[in-house]
């Protein structure tokens, strides 16, 4: 399947014989839809029905989602409870998975309480079938800049002066750094091996029948536990064939690493959900959209709930992000993502800084223009050709 990109209005289209192909056969939805904050900026954010259109929405976006599917949807406090309910209504309250908090720049101009969050709600169509998938603590932000960091340091250490004193030094950074939240967990990773990575020596007993191992291929010779067994031979052959055998007094483990560290997912998220006007920047589409969703964001949803070959879907496309997402996540961890994108042609408002930035780039002022070059923009900059078909709704 190509990448699908439908100009017209979403409710029209995903209701439409043409989109009927795409039943049960998307993996993730994620939608950034206006917030009804009765604000105009790019577009107008002011719907004395948004409930009722938010909702009939949903409902038919529901039946584009396979079983195992997901939908994630960023809102913020102005609707949120209602939001909440809509699709208690629609998904089944058995089937709310959860609620993200991202974060959100102090605003200056409050009356009573800066609010500094925004959410994601997370909805699955049957939460029997969910099986999400761990993430690298290595990609999740407040934690992968200290693995960088310890990382570099040990190496440092053990290329100057040796396995042991890196060793010991590392133990001193652990003990200081698991009293901070969400970091306990290091504790575990307190080796450094003979070639200065950091590891958790990861016992290899289990809830068996104890057993003497006897491996002459490995001369590994191991005499029964009192109470558990040993892990298989084929592994422990694997374990030795990988470098991963390593043993404390005299006692077989295997080696973890800590760039291997998986984590499940957090419903803090130290994304800021409005800092997507940086992907812009880096484009060379400074102000071309106000209020864009950070592409990190996004690919952080994707990276824990879709598998290779799976389609996503965003029906509030806006300045394009998802497609972005994905092509990133595609190139990073060589996968085969596809994406649905629906956004009408909107118009933008002639007051704002996105109006001034479409005349200067010669785009017609239209939400679905700003998407379509931004998508246009970003494979051209990285050498790759048009890879999207386009549909013009008028059924």
């Amino acid at each position: 399947m190509k990448n699908k990109i439908f100009i017209g209005d979403n409710l029209d289209i995903l209701n439409s014989s043409v989109f009927s192909q795409y039943n049960n056969s998307i993996k993730v939805i994620y939608i950034d839809p206006p917030y009804n904050t009765k604000t105009k900026k790019t577009y107008n954010d002011n719907n004395a029905d948004w409930l009722y259109n938010i909702k009939k929405r949903l409902e038919a976006s529901r039946n584009c989602l396979k079983e195992d599917g997901v939908i994630f949807i960023s809102i913020d406090d102005n609707e949120y409870a209602y939001l909440k309910v809509a699709c208690d209504c629609i998904f089944g309250k058995e089937n709310f998975l959860g609620t993200f908090i991202t974060n959100q720049a102090m605003r200056s101009n409050t009356k009573f309480i800066n609010t500094v969050h925004e959410y994601i709600l997370c909805f699955a169509k049957n939460h029997k079938k969910i099986k999400f998938k761990k993430i690298p603590r290595i990609d999740i932000p407040e934690q992968g800049n200290f693995i960088q960091e310890l990382t570099a340091f040990t190496l440092n250490n053990f290329k100057k002066y040796g396995q042991k004193y890196a060793n010991l030094q590392l133990n001193a950074k652990i003990k200081e750094v698991s009293k901070h939240e969400n970091m306990n967990w290091i504790k575990n990773y307190n080796n450094v091996d003979e070639f200065g990575k950091i590891y958790f020596a990861k016992d290899l007993s289990t809830p068996s029948n104890p057993r003497k191992v006897t491996i002459d291929k490995i001369k590994l010779y191991l005499e029964p536990l009192k109470t558990r067994g040993w892990v298989s031979d084929k592994k422990f052959i694997e374990l030795f064939e990988d470098n991963r055998l390593v043993f404390k007094a005299n006692r077989p483990y295997c080696k973890h690493y800590l760039d291997e560290a998986v984590d499940n997912i957090y419903s803090r998220l130290n994304f800021y959900s409005r800092n997507g006007s940086n992907d812009l920047n880096k484009l060379g589409l400074r102000d071309l959209f106000d209020t864009p969703k950070p592409v990190e964001l996004i690919k952080f949803l994707l990276l824990f709930t879709a598998n290779d070959n799976d389609t996503i879907l965003d029906f509030y496309a806006g300045s394009g992000t998802t497609a972005q997402a994905v092509y990133e996540i595609n190139k990073e961890h060589n996968l085969n993502l596809k994406y649905i994108l629906i956004q009408d042609k909107e118009p933008i408002n002639p007051k704002s800084k996105s109006y001034i930035a479409c005349k200067k780039l010669d785009i017609k002022p239209f939400v679905s223009d700003i998407m379509l070059h931004r998508i246009n923009t970003y494979l051209k900059l990285n050498n790759k050709t048009i890879d999207y078909e386009r549909n013009d709704f008028n059924e």
